[in-house]
């Protein structure tokens, strides 16, 4: 078995599709369903990852039901929150908020970004500028 009938399957499915990738991934993923030598071609070079991924999941799926079986049941309440935890917790409420009704929050323009409107400089600051200016 070769990767060139792999790519063979996969330029088939990119003609067949009009070269449409999303349409040409969903054919090659019906085409795996029939054709196992394409699937075990296509999963080969990650079988390793999807090994210890499969294992991860049921050696830990085990040990978390063992663990639930002799863990007392959880109760719940309602802590307090500081002052701070609420504001974080209000920060986070505006950003879904806004990012819920498309407008999200650009980070690092809130409050450093420059004035909407133009102000006029004081008087003060006019001559503080002009003595730098003449300044050697």
């Amino acid at each position: 078995m070769s990767s060139s009938y792999v790519e063979k399957r996969l330029l088939e499915a990119l003609s067949a599709s009009n070269g449409n990738l999303a349409k040409a991934r969903k054919l090659i993923s019906e085409w795996c369903v029939q054709d196992q030598r394409l699937l075990y071609e296509l999963s080969r070079p990650h079988m390793t990852g999807i090994i210890a991924h499969a294992m991860d999941r049921v050696v830990s799926h085990k040990f978390r039901s063992d663990a639930e079986k002799e863990a007392p049941p959880v109760t719940t309440r309602r802590v307090e929150l500081s002052s701070s935890a609420k504001n974080d917790e209000m920060f986070g409420k505006e950003l879904l908020k806004n990012f819920a009704m498309g407008k999200p929050t650009k980070f690092a323009e809130e409050s450093f970004s420059a004035p909407l409107k133009k102000t006029k400089a004081s008087q003060s600051h006019i001559d503080a500028i002009r003595r730098l200016a003449k300044k050697p």
